[in-house]
């Protein structure tokens, strides 16, 4: 059997992390980023707080085309100034 090739894709991917303590900032996020997590957890082993992370994971697919009917402004402006004047 022959090696299967597998087309080329642009991927993007983000992860948006929050994190909080119920005890001393109730459901408002108090930790951010990468290390809300880590935070989070080294925070309830210290305290015995029950502590929470919400983690949102985005995966993005190739590239948002371009609008092929918009057209340069300044070209636009240009061409319909032309058409008014005497």
């Amino acid at each position: 059997m022959g090696k299967m090739a597998f087309a080329t894709r642009e991927t993007f991917t983000s992860r948006d992390v929050r994190g909080g303590c119920f005890i001393c900032h109730g459901s408002q996020a108090h930790w951010w980023g990468g290390q809300a997590q880590g935070t989070a957890a080294r925070h309830h082993d210290a305290t015995g707080h029950p502590t929470w992370t919400d983690i949102n994971l985005s995966v993005r697919y190739g590239r948002e085309e371009g609008d092929g009917r918009q057209l340069d402004i300044e070209t636009a402006i240009a061409g319909a100034g032309h058409a008014n004047q005497p």
